[in-house]
């Protein structure tokens, strides 16, 4: 048969920077390379000669909708997840404040085992865990999608009190529903951390637990890890960022060699709300959210677009970050294909250029003790504050845009009062970035 390729020149990276240079008239390649946030050089085009596409990250294309249930009183809480269902949720997230859940009450109703569902206890005891197992037991109405835990780390990170570092050295199979490790990594996007100091974080996270079972001679007891991550408006970027996290995640069990199920749960971040316009919020979570879907998560909450900032619009704005889930699904079919990023040269690239940054970032972490000394010692708080000190100077010096806050502002949109909370000394806390750069 006869090639019908002959005569036609391959069109090689080379050939493309030529003629590039040739049409727009002198300028190079080089010079339309831009260097983002995480030190990472942006290309203006990507070929299979940087980065050849290699196996999808993930393999599972629908995900669960969200919302979350605060249960401060159980009979309320009830009401509000029975609503969430009804209106489009497939999924809830259990935020549970005290120590003593009335589990039927709360549950009344709700058939666990058609739903994904996370438990996200209080740290402290064990109790909790083994009153939740035990009702759960009794009842015969979990699921591999019925997750729960607490997250110590996560919790003494962002308050320093004594108290949850007590309830990590108390750490052990015990303290795990069914087998399950809970890292909860949303905080550094929210503090203002880059992408891949938030994979190397999440990272090192991880594997103190992962470790500290090791160390119990346990590793055969974690069967699920549910990790949740925070997500910005950085499409591409947010993109890569996950589908490296998976990776970075089972390079890091091929370390103990086990390989139990990775959950990625991801919500939507609070460091890119806008208290003015607020409903631009809408477009900004739109786009987060389509990221986190491409990016492999397994379950999406989208949180409220007045979050922070409501005027008693919680019902409302709520049921609209279940409605955009809706519209990605039954709209725009992002439900339908897994990994669609994986054969984007560009993409590809970014994903492996993350995953290498934040390994090793991680393994600068265990160098100096590992993810608890590096926060004594007060190095994860410096370098997230450097970083998000960088970012609120762009903003601030208008080289980065923000719609409604540095750039076209509504003069006659007067929200709430916002307040302005600096980054506390010794913790790494959510900043309120929009009225940091009003201020």
């Amino acid at each position: 048969m006869e090639d019908i390729l002959v005569g036609f020149d391959t069109a090689t990276a080379d050939n493309w920077k030529s003629r590039l240079e040739k049409d727009l008239k002198g300028i190079t390649f080089e010079q339309l390379s831009v260097v983002d946030d995480n030190g990472i050089t942006i290309n203006p085009f990507y070929t299979y000669e940087v980065k050849e596409s290699s196996a999808p990250a993930f393999n599972h294309a629908d995900w669960s909708i969200l919302e979350k249930v605060v249960v401060r009183d159980e009979k309320a809480a009830n009401e509000q997840a029975l609503n969430a269902l009804s209106t489009g949720a497939s999924g809830l997230i259990f935020e549970c404040t005290g120590a003593d859940t009335d589990w039927a009450a709360l549950l009344q109703g709700i058939e666990l085992p058609y739903i994904y569902s996370f438990f996200k206890l209080k740290s402290g005891t064990a109790k909790e865990v083994l009153d939740l197992s035990a009702y759960l037991s009794a009842t015969d109405t979990t699921s591999s999608l019925t997750l729960a835990g607490y997250d110590p780390l996560a919790d003494y990170v962002a308050s320093g009190e004594q108290t949850y570092k007590a309830a990590f050295e108390a750490y052990g199979v015990a303290t795990l529903h069914k087998g399950q490790i809970v890292a909860d990594g949303s905080i550094y996007y929210n503090a203002g951390a880059n992408s891949t100091t938030q994979l190397g974080l999440i990272t090192a996270q991880l594997n103190e637990y992962v470790q500290t079972l090791a160390d119990q001679n346990s590793l055969d007891a974690i069967k699920q890890i549910h990790i949740t991550v925070s997500v910005g408006t950085a499409f591409f970027e947010e993109i890569a960022k996950l589908r490296a996290l998976r990776q970075l995640i089972d390079l890091l069990l091929a370390q103990y060699e086990i390989a139990p199920e990775v959950i990625l749960q991801v919500q939507t971040g609070t460091l890119y709300k806008a208290p003015f316009d607020a409903y631009n919020n809408l477009l900004r979570d739109t786009l987060a959210g389509m990221a986190a879907v491409l990016g492999g998560a397994d379950a999406l909450y989208i949180l409220p677009f007045d979050e922070g900032f409501s005027k008693g619009k919680d019902a409302f704005s709520k049921r609209m970050s279940i409605n955009e889930q809706l519209l990605m699904k039954e709209e725009s079919y992002l439900h339908q294909v897994a990994d669609v990023a994986n054969g984007s040269h560009y993409l590809d690239t970014l994903t492996m250029q993350f995953g290498e940054q934040a390994w090793a970032y991680f393994k600068h972490i265990e160098n100096t003790g590992g993810f608890l000394a590096a926060f004594d010692k007060g190095l994860t708080t410096a370098d997230i504050q450097t970083q998000a000190g960088i970012l609120l100077e762009k903003y601030k010096s208008g080289a980065r845009t923000w719609i409604g806050i540095n750039k076209y502002p509504n003069s006659v949109d007067m929200p709430q009062t916002m307040e302005i909370e600096l980054p506390q000394e010794g913790i790494i806390s959510p900043l309120n970035m929009a009225a940091l750069i009003i201020s």
